[in-house]
């Protein structure tokens, strides 16, 4: 073999090589990319609002934070046509774990009571540990005695 053909094959090699670098590197990086949205997308979905209904009263309920090591945080709105919404939602509000630890201490910075439509922000002050999911317990309401919305983490 020539020194010309060994130098043509060489430089061959190291350009295949150099190709098929590059093609594994960008199909990792897309990969990658892949991966975290589909995560994304997968907590998002067990996020979604939710609503309950019952004595002529309709719950709606989206997390806001919802995660290990975080304050829960929820967004609630009560709509009724018939129903006067005096009470306290701290007060009948609890969030219960999959050990069944409950959390009771919470805080409500919304609408005040009374009224056909009150919407605001209920946040919990104890930090959630790990658990699978959590329910949030609404006690009450319109003679609905208890309205379970929960969420797997």
């Amino acid at each position: 073999m020539s020194k010309t053909n060994k130098f043509l094959l060489l430089t061959l090699v190291i350009v295949v090589i150099f190709l098929v670098f590059n093609v594994v590197k960008k199909t990792d990086k897309k990969f990658t990319v892949i991966k975290t949205a589909n995560s994304v997308s997968k907590q998002e979905k067990n996020l979604n609002s939710q609503e309950n209904e019952g004595g002529n009263v309709t719950v709606k309920v989206k997390p806001k934070v919802l995660k290990i090591g975080e304050r829960p945080m929820f967004e609630l709105e009560f709509e009724t046509h018939s129903v006067d919404l005096a009470f306290d939602v701290s007060q009948i509000s609890s969030l219960v774990d999959e050990k069944g630890k409950i959390f009771n201490n919470s805080i409500w910075e919304g609408s005040g009571p009374g009224g056909h439509h009150r919407e605001g922000t209920l946040t919990f002050n104890t930090v959630l540990s790990e658990t699978k999911f959590v329910e949030l317990i609404i006690k009450d309401v319109a003679g609905v005695l208890q309205r379970k919305l929960r969420w797997e983490l």
